[in-house]
Protein backbone atom coordinates (compact mmCIF):
# COMPACT_ATOMS: atom_id res chain seq x y z
CA UNK A 1 0.00 0.00 0.00
CA UNK A 2 1.42 3.44 -1.28
CA UNK A 3 1.93 6.20 1.79
CA UNK A 4 1.20 9.15 0.02
CA UNK A 5 1.63 11.67 3.28
CA UNK A 6 3.12 14.64 2.55
CA UNK A 7 5.06 17.33 4.48
CA UNK A 8 4.05 20.77 4.65
CA UNK A 9 7.07 23.09 4.29
CA UNK A 10 6.01 26.41 3.73
CA UNK A 11 2.63 27.85 4.32
CA UNK A 12 1.97 30.89 2.95
CA UNK A 13 0.38 33.26 5.17
CA UNK A 14 -0.54 36.15 2.93
CA UNK A 15 -2.63 33.73 0.55
CA UNK A 16 -4.38 32.67 4.09
CA UNK A 17 -4.96 35.66 5.50
CA UNK A 18 -4.39 38.53 2.63
CA UNK A 19 -5.50 41.01 5.33
CA UNK A 20 -1.87 40.82 6.40
CA UNK A 21 -0.78 43.50 4.79
CA UNK A 22 -2.45 45.84 6.39
CA UNK A 23 0.53 45.34 9.38
CA UNK A 24 3.12 45.86 6.39
CA UNK A 25 1.27 49.81 6.03
CA UNK A 26 3.33 51.23 9.15
CA UNK A 27 6.93 50.63 7.08
CA UNK A 28 5.46 52.55 4.48
CA UNK A 29 3.82 55.17 6.40
CA UNK A 30 7.11 56.38 8.05
CA UNK A 31 9.12 56.35 5.25
CA UNK A 32 11.07 60.08 4.86
CA UNK A 33 9.89 61.21 1.82
CA UNK A 34 5.54 60.14 2.92
CA UNK A 35 6.24 62.02 6.28
CA UNK A 36 7.90 65.39 4.68
CA UNK A 37 5.07 65.47 2.41
CA UNK A 38 2.38 64.95 4.83
CA UNK A 39 4.64 66.99 7.00
CA UNK A 40 4.46 70.15 4.22
CA UNK A 41 0.14 69.34 4.31
CA UNK A 42 -0.39 70.18 8.08
CA UNK A 43 1.45 73.12 7.97
CA UNK A 44 -0.11 74.44 4.89
CA UNK A 45 -3.53 73.29 5.73
CA UNK A 46 -4.57 75.71 8.46
CA UNK A 47 -3.57 78.62 6.32
CA UNK A 48 -6.14 78.18 4.22
CA UNK A 49 -8.57 78.30 7.28
CA UNK A 50 -7.19 81.38 8.70
CA UNK A 51 -7.35 83.13 5.07
CA UNK A 52 -11.58 81.46 5.33
CA UNK A 53 -11.82 83.18 8.88
CA UNK A 54 -10.80 86.52 7.57
CA UNK A 55 -13.15 86.47 4.83
CA UNK A 56 -16.82 84.92 5.77
CA UNK A 57 -16.67 85.39 9.84
CA UNK A 58 -17.54 88.27 11.68
CA UNK A 59 -14.63 90.16 13.88
CA UNK A 60 -14.49 91.85 16.72
CA UNK A 61 -12.32 94.47 18.28
CA UNK A 62 -10.05 93.16 21.23
CA UNK A 63 -8.68 96.09 23.37
CA UNK A 64 -6.51 93.92 24.98
CA UNK A 65 -4.66 92.51 21.99
CA UNK A 66 -5.31 95.90 19.86
CA UNK A 67 -6.66 94.37 16.75
CA UNK A 68 -9.21 92.70 15.34
CA UNK A 69 -10.22 89.01 16.11
CA UNK A 70 -11.83 86.57 14.17
CA UNK A 71 -14.92 85.31 16.36
CA UNK A 72 -15.47 81.49 15.22
CA UNK A 73 -18.19 79.39 15.14
CA UNK A 74 -19.03 77.46 17.77
CA UNK A 75 -19.69 73.60 17.45
CA UNK A 76 -22.87 72.48 16.10
CA UNK A 77 -24.48 69.28 17.36
CA UNK A 78 -22.91 66.66 18.15
CA UNK A 79 -19.77 65.75 16.53
CA UNK A 80 -19.20 62.44 14.19
CA UNK A 81 -17.41 60.73 16.49
CA UNK A 82 -20.24 61.55 19.43
CA UNK A 83 -22.32 60.35 16.48
CA UNK A 84 -20.59 56.92 16.03
CA UNK A 85 -22.84 53.77 16.74
CA UNK A 86 -22.44 52.05 19.93
CA UNK A 87 -21.56 48.93 18.03
CA UNK A 88 -19.03 50.15 16.65
CA UNK A 89 -17.83 51.43 19.86
CA UNK A 90 -17.02 48.09 20.95
CA UNK A 91 -14.53 47.42 18.41
CA UNK A 92 -12.86 50.16 17.96
CA UNK A 93 -10.49 51.68 20.03
CA UNK A 94 -11.75 54.91 21.36
CA UNK A 95 -9.58 56.03 24.31
CA UNK A 96 -6.15 55.90 22.36
CA UNK A 97 -5.03 57.39 18.74
CA UNK A 98 -5.47 54.97 16.54
CA UNK A 99 -4.12 56.85 13.26
CA UNK A 100 -6.82 56.38 10.92
CA UNK A 101 -9.87 57.41 12.89
CA UNK A 102 -8.18 60.32 13.86
CA UNK A 103 -7.37 62.09 9.96
CA UNK A 104 -11.01 60.59 9.24
CA UNK A 105 -12.53 62.44 11.52
CA UNK A 106 -10.58 65.94 10.92
CA UNK A 107 -11.01 65.67 7.01
CA UNK A 108 -14.97 65.07 6.88
CA UNK A 109 -16.10 67.12 9.85
CA UNK A 110 -16.17 70.26 8.11
CA UNK A 111 -18.68 68.82 6.31
CA UNK A 112 -21.29 67.89 8.78
CA UNK A 113 -21.41 71.37 10.16
CA UNK A 114 -22.26 72.32 6.13
CA UNK A 115 -25.56 70.15 6.64
CA UNK A 116 -26.14 71.63 10.00
CA UNK A 117 -29.53 73.21 9.97
CA UNK A 118 -28.79 76.34 12.83
CA UNK A 119 -25.92 77.05 11.04
CA UNK A 120 -25.50 80.77 9.40
CA UNK A 121 -24.74 81.68 5.75
CA UNK A 122 -21.39 83.23 6.64
CA UNK A 123 -20.52 79.76 9.16
CA UNK A 124 -21.37 77.91 5.61
CA UNK A 125 -18.85 79.35 3.51
CA UNK A 126 -16.28 79.14 6.35
CA UNK A 127 -16.71 75.76 6.33
CA UNK A 128 -17.25 75.09 2.60
CA UNK A 129 -14.24 77.14 1.98
CA UNK A 130 -12.54 75.38 4.41
CA UNK A 131 -12.95 72.08 3.66
CA UNK A 132 -12.49 72.59 -0.42
CA UNK A 133 -9.22 74.30 0.70
CA UNK A 134 -8.07 70.97 2.52
CA UNK A 135 -9.31 68.91 0.08
CA UNK A 136 -6.78 70.62 -2.84
CA UNK A 137 -4.02 70.27 -0.34
CA UNK A 138 -4.67 66.37 0.16
CA UNK A 139 -5.60 65.86 -3.17
CA UNK A 140 -2.11 65.86 -4.34
CA UNK A 141 -0.50 64.92 -0.91
CA UNK A 142 -2.76 62.20 -0.64
CA UNK A 143 -2.90 61.05 -4.18
CA UNK A 144 1.14 61.05 -4.05
CA UNK A 145 0.77 58.61 -1.05
CA UNK A 146 -1.75 56.73 -2.39
CA UNK A 147 0.14 55.91 -5.35
CA UNK A 148 3.30 55.07 -3.63
CA UNK A 149 1.45 52.98 -1.24
CA UNK A 150 -0.23 51.36 -3.78
CA UNK A 151 2.76 50.37 -5.74
CA UNK A 152 4.73 49.37 -2.56
CA UNK A 153 2.24 46.93 -1.48
CA UNK A 154 1.93 45.42 -4.87
CA UNK A 155 5.00 45.23 -6.45
CA UNK A 156 7.05 45.41 -2.69
CA UNK A 157 9.51 47.10 -4.28
CA UNK A 158 10.76 51.14 -3.67
CA UNK A 159 8.77 53.35 -6.34
CA UNK A 160 10.56 55.95 -8.22
CA UNK A 161 9.69 59.32 -6.59
CA UNK A 162 9.45 61.33 -10.08
CA UNK A 163 7.30 58.81 -11.46
CA UNK A 164 5.22 58.75 -8.50
CA UNK A 165 5.09 62.57 -8.23
CA UNK A 166 4.47 63.40 -12.12
CA UNK A 167 1.38 60.54 -12.00
CA UNK A 168 0.00 62.28 -8.78
CA UNK A 169 -0.01 65.71 -10.92
CA UNK A 170 -1.00 64.41 -13.65
CA UNK A 171 -4.26 63.20 -11.85
CA UNK A 172 -4.57 65.92 -9.38
CA UNK A 173 -7.74 66.94 -10.71
CA UNK A 174 -9.12 63.37 -11.12
CA UNK A 175 -8.14 63.14 -7.23
CA UNK A 176 -10.11 67.10 -6.79
CA UNK A 177 -13.23 66.32 -8.07
CA UNK A 178 -14.06 62.52 -7.18
CA UNK A 179 -15.33 63.21 -3.57
CA UNK A 180 -17.48 66.05 -5.04
CA UNK A 181 -19.11 63.81 -7.51
CA UNK A 182 -21.97 62.54 -4.76
CA UNK A 183 -21.85 66.07 -3.47
CA UNK A 184 -23.03 67.63 -6.23
CA UNK A 185 -26.15 64.40 -6.56
CA UNK A 186 -26.82 65.78 -3.40
CA UNK A 187 -26.81 69.41 -4.02
CA UNK A 188 -29.30 68.77 -7.10
CA UNK A 189 -31.47 66.81 -4.74
CA UNK A 190 -32.02 69.45 -1.80
CA UNK A 191 -32.23 72.03 -4.94
CA UNK A 192 -36.31 71.31 -5.14
CA UNK A 193 -36.76 70.60 -1.27
CA UNK A 194 -35.27 74.34 -0.48
CA UNK A 195 -37.93 75.71 -3.46
CA UNK A 196 -40.38 74.09 -1.47
CA UNK A 197 -39.18 76.12 1.83
CA UNK A 198 -39.76 79.45 -0.12
CA UNK A 199 -43.51 79.63 0.75
CA UNK A 200 -42.86 78.51 4.79
CA UNK A 201 -39.96 82.10 5.21
CA UNK A 202 -42.87 84.21 3.79
CA UNK A 203 -46.40 82.33 5.05
CA UNK A 204 -45.02 79.95 7.59
CA UNK A 205 -48.94 78.31 7.57
CA UNK A 206 -49.96 78.08 4.10
CA UNK A 207 -46.33 77.31 3.25
CA UNK A 208 -46.44 74.55 6.15
CA UNK A 209 -49.72 73.18 4.52
CA UNK A 210 -47.81 72.87 1.15
CA UNK A 211 -44.82 71.55 2.21
CA UNK A 212 -46.70 68.69 4.07
CA UNK A 213 -48.66 67.67 1.49
CA UNK A 214 -45.55 66.58 -0.97
CA UNK A 215 -43.23 65.62 2.02
CA UNK A 216 -43.79 62.25 1.17
CA UNK A 217 -41.84 62.48 -1.97
CA UNK A 218 -39.36 64.64 0.21
CA UNK A 219 -38.83 61.41 1.50
CA UNK A 220 -38.41 59.65 -1.07
CA UNK A 221 -35.77 62.07 -2.46
CA UNK A 222 -34.08 61.93 1.09
CA UNK A 223 -33.54 58.00 0.54
CA UNK A 224 -31.51 59.22 -2.76
CA UNK A 225 -29.31 61.59 -0.57
CA UNK A 226 -28.95 59.36 2.40
CA UNK A 227 -27.76 56.96 0.18
CA UNK A 228 -25.20 59.13 -1.66
CA UNK A 229 -24.06 60.67 1.97
CA UNK A 230 -23.29 57.36 3.23
CA UNK A 231 -21.41 56.31 0.73
CA UNK A 232 -19.55 59.78 0.74
CA UNK A 233 -18.83 59.08 4.34
CA UNK A 234 -17.45 55.74 4.50
CA UNK A 235 -16.59 55.42 0.54
CA UNK A 236 -14.16 58.41 0.37
CA UNK A 237 -11.18 56.73 1.76
CA UNK A 238 -11.51 54.44 -1.09
CA UNK A 239 -11.35 56.67 -3.98
CA UNK A 240 -8.16 58.15 -4.19
CA UNK A 241 -6.21 54.70 -3.85
CA UNK A 242 -9.04 53.66 -7.09
CA UNK A 243 -7.67 56.96 -8.73
CA UNK A 244 -3.90 55.82 -7.73
CA UNK A 245 -4.88 52.15 -9.06
CA UNK A 246 -6.60 51.57 -12.27
CA UNK A 247 -5.98 52.15 -15.57
CA UNK A 248 -8.50 54.69 -16.20
CA UNK A 249 -8.77 55.84 -12.99
CA UNK A 250 -11.17 58.37 -13.66
CA UNK A 251 -13.72 60.19 -11.16
CA UNK A 252 -16.88 58.54 -12.21
CA UNK A 253 -14.52 54.88 -11.71
CA UNK A 254 -13.48 56.25 -8.56
CA UNK A 255 -16.80 56.97 -7.27
CA UNK A 256 -18.78 53.45 -8.68
CA UNK A 257 -16.16 51.36 -7.14
CA UNK A 258 -16.00 52.77 -3.67
CA UNK A 259 -19.85 52.78 -3.73
CA UNK A 260 -19.76 49.43 -4.54
CA UNK A 261 -17.35 48.26 -2.72
CA UNK A 262 -18.83 50.13 0.88
CA UNK A 263 -22.00 48.52 0.33
CA UNK A 264 -21.06 45.13 -1.41
CA UNK A 265 -18.52 44.13 1.56
CA UNK A 266 -19.75 46.43 4.14
CA UNK A 267 -18.63 43.21 7.16
CA UNK A 268 -15.38 43.07 5.28
CA UNK A 269 -14.93 46.19 4.97
CA UNK A 270 -15.67 46.95 8.80
CA UNK A 271 -13.22 43.94 9.57
CA UNK A 272 -10.45 45.21 7.62
CA UNK A 273 -11.18 48.93 9.78
CA UNK A 274 -10.89 47.48 13.56
CA UNK A 275 -7.44 45.41 12.15
CA UNK A 276 -5.87 48.61 11.10
CA UNK A 277 -7.60 50.77 14.01
CA UNK A 278 -6.00 48.23 16.62
CA UNK A 279 -2.61 47.81 14.71
CA UNK A 280 -2.32 51.48 13.95
CA UNK A 281 -2.70 52.14 17.74
CA UNK A 282 -0.02 50.34 18.29
CA UNK A 283 2.07 51.89 15.92
CA UNK A 284 1.58 55.37 16.72
CA UNK A 285 1.67 54.97 20.27
CA UNK A 286 5.37 53.93 19.27
CA UNK A 287 5.78 57.29 16.74
CA UNK A 288 4.24 59.27 20.20
CA UNK A 289 7.16 57.24 22.60
CA UNK A 290 10.09 58.57 19.88
CA UNK A 291 8.87 61.97 19.48
CA UNK A 292 8.20 62.77 22.83
CA UNK A 293 12.00 61.13 23.60
CA UNK A 294 13.54 63.23 21.10
CA UNK A 295 11.84 66.72 22.78
CA UNK A 296 12.47 65.07 26.65
CA UNK A 297 16.02 64.00 25.25
CA UNK A 298 17.07 67.54 24.69
CA UNK A 299 15.47 69.31 27.69
CA UNK A 300 17.17 67.02 30.10
CA UNK A 301 20.46 67.56 28.63
CA UNK A 302 20.16 71.54 28.43
CA UNK A 303 19.08 71.26 32.11
CA UNK A 304 22.58 69.68 33.29
CA UNK A 305 24.24 72.98 31.95
CA UNK A 306 21.35 75.65 32.26
CA UNK A 307 19.83 74.31 35.78
CA UNK A 308 16.60 72.71 35.86
CA UNK A 309 14.59 75.34 37.11
CA UNK A 310 15.67 77.36 34.31
CA UNK A 311 14.45 74.90 31.75
CA UNK A 312 11.37 74.03 33.41
CA UNK A 313 10.91 78.02 32.83
CA UNK A 314 11.36 77.58 29.01
CA UNK A 315 9.67 74.80 28.93
CA UNK A 316 6.74 76.76 30.29
CA UNK A 317 6.81 79.31 27.87
CA UNK A 318 6.92 76.79 24.59
CA UNK A 319 3.99 75.33 26.15
CA UNK A 320 2.13 78.95 26.34
CA UNK A 321 3.44 79.61 22.62
CA UNK A 322 2.07 76.32 21.61
CA UNK A 323 -0.97 76.77 22.93
CA UNK A 324 -1.32 80.66 20.92
CA UNK A 325 -1.09 82.60 24.35
CA UNK A 326 0.02 85.66 24.91
CA UNK A 327 3.72 85.20 26.91
CA UNK A 328 4.76 88.92 26.74
CA UNK A 329 4.20 89.76 30.26
CA UNK A 330 5.56 86.40 31.61
CA UNK A 331 9.55 87.12 31.22
CA UNK A 332 11.42 89.22 29.35
CA UNK A 333 11.66 89.92 25.64
CA UNK A 334 15.18 87.55 25.49
CA UNK A 335 13.58 84.80 26.84
CA UNK A 336 10.02 85.52 25.26
CA UNK A 337 12.16 85.15 21.92
CA UNK A 338 14.41 82.37 23.27
CA UNK A 339 11.29 80.34 23.89
CA UNK A 340 9.38 81.26 20.85
CA UNK A 341 12.50 79.38 19.27
CA UNK A 342 12.08 76.51 20.98
CA UNK A 343 8.60 75.91 20.31
CA UNK A 344 9.34 76.42 16.55
CA UNK A 345 11.65 72.83 16.89
CA UNK A 346 9.09 71.32 19.37
CA UNK A 347 5.99 72.47 17.33
CA UNK A 348 7.73 70.71 14.39
CA UNK A 349 8.30 67.49 15.87
CA UNK A 350 4.76 67.63 17.74
CA UNK A 351 3.71 68.12 13.56
CA UNK A 352 5.04 65.78 11.87
CA UNK A 353 3.67 63.77 14.93
CA UNK A 354 0.18 64.32 13.67
CA UNK A 355 1.35 64.23 10.04
CA UNK A 356 2.17 60.70 10.49
CA UNK A 357 -1.20 59.94 11.32
CA UNK A 358 -2.42 61.20 7.58
CA UNK A 359 0.41 59.26 6.24
CA UNK A 360 -0.56 56.05 7.90
CA UNK A 361 -4.24 56.99 7.23
CA UNK A 362 -3.48 56.82 3.54
CA UNK A 363 -0.95 53.87 3.33
CA UNK A 364 -4.16 51.81 5.33
CA UNK A 365 -6.86 53.05 2.91
CA UNK A 366 -5.07 52.37 -0.07
CA UNK A 367 -4.43 48.72 1.46
CA UNK A 368 -8.56 48.42 2.59
CA UNK A 369 -9.14 49.35 -1.29
CA UNK A 370 -6.57 46.07 -2.52
CA UNK A 371 -8.21 43.83 -0.32
CA UNK A 372 -11.96 45.06 -1.08
CA UNK A 373 -11.02 44.95 -5.23
CA UNK A 374 -9.74 41.47 -4.39
CA UNK A 375 -13.13 40.61 -2.58
CA UNK A 376 -15.51 42.68 -5.06
CA UNK A 377 -14.00 42.35 -8.29
CA UNK A 378 -11.91 39.02 -7.58
CA UNK A 379 -8.58 41.14 -8.46
CA UNK A 380 -4.85 40.01 -7.70
CA UNK A 381 -3.40 42.36 -5.16
CA UNK A 382 -0.91 42.86 -7.96
CA UNK A 383 -3.10 43.78 -10.72
CA UNK A 384 -2.27 47.73 -10.50
CA UNK A 385 -1.86 50.27 -13.37
CA UNK A 386 1.75 51.07 -14.06
CA UNK A 387 2.90 53.66 -16.71
CA UNK A 388 5.57 52.71 -18.98
CA UNK A 389 7.81 54.86 -20.73
CA UNK A 390 8.11 54.32 -24.32
CA UNK A 391 11.18 52.55 -25.66
CA UNK A 392 13.82 54.79 -27.00
CA UNK A 393 14.05 54.39 -30.90
CA UNK A 394 17.50 52.68 -31.42
CA UNK A 395 20.04 54.77 -32.62
CA UNK A 396 20.83 54.71 -36.31
CA UNK A 397 24.40 55.33 -37.82
CA UNK A 398 24.27 56.64 -41.09
CA UNK A 399 27.86 56.39 -43.22
CA UNK A 400 28.22 58.48 -46.13
CA UNK A 401 29.30 56.87 -49.45
CA UNK A 402 31.01 58.57 -52.42
CA UNK A 403 30.13 56.98 -55.75
CA UNK A 404 33.43 57.89 -57.17
CA UNK A 405 35.75 56.79 -54.61
CA UNK A 406 34.17 53.76 -53.73
CA UNK A 407 34.84 51.06 -56.42
CA UNK A 408 31.78 48.91 -57.41
CA UNK A 409 31.71 45.38 -56.25
CA UNK A 410 32.91 42.32 -59.52
CA UNK A 411 30.16 40.90 -60.69
CA UNK A 412 29.44 37.43 -58.90
CA UNK A 413 28.30 34.25 -61.05
CA UNK A 414 25.50 32.38 -59.67
CA UNK A 415 26.95 29.53 -59.82
CA UNK A 416 30.09 30.57 -57.71
CA UNK A 417 28.25 32.25 -55.04
CA UNK A 418 25.76 30.64 -53.05
CA UNK A 419 22.40 32.81 -51.96
CA UNK A 420 22.27 34.06 -48.12
CA UNK A 421 18.12 34.17 -47.15
CA UNK A 422 17.71 37.40 -47.11
CA UNK A 423 16.40 38.60 -43.30
CA UNK A 424 14.86 41.43 -42.62
CA UNK A 425 17.14 43.60 -40.20
CA UNK A 426 13.98 44.66 -37.92
CA UNK A 427 12.36 41.52 -37.75
CA UNK A 428 12.46 39.94 -33.86
CA UNK A 429 11.20 36.64 -33.45
CA UNK A 430 7.70 35.73 -32.82
CA UNK A 431 6.96 32.93 -30.28
CA UNK A 432 3.69 31.02 -30.69
CA UNK A 433 2.40 32.01 -28.09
Amino acid sequence: MTDERGVIRKISWRDLFPWLVLLRTFRIAIQPTLLTAATAATLVMPIGWWVGGWMFLPKEWDEDRGRYVVQYPHEHGLSLADQLPPAAREYLPTTVVTGIVEPFLRLAEPLRHVFHTNITLRESAYYLFGWLWSLAVWALVGGFITRYAVLRLTTEQEPDLTATTKFALGRYLWYLLTPLYPLVGVVLIGIPIAILGIPIYFAPGIGSIVAGLLWIFVVVSSLAAAWLLAGLLFGWPLMWPAVSAERDGDPFEAFSRSFAYVYGKPLHYFFYVVVAALFGALCYAVVHVAAMLVTEFGFWALSWGAGGQNVEVIRGLVDDVLAGKDVSEQASRALVFGSSLFALVVGLVRMVEVAYTYSFFWCVASAIYLLLRMDVDEKEMDEVHIEREPPKAAATTTVATSTSATPTPPATSAASTKEAPATPPDTLPVSDD
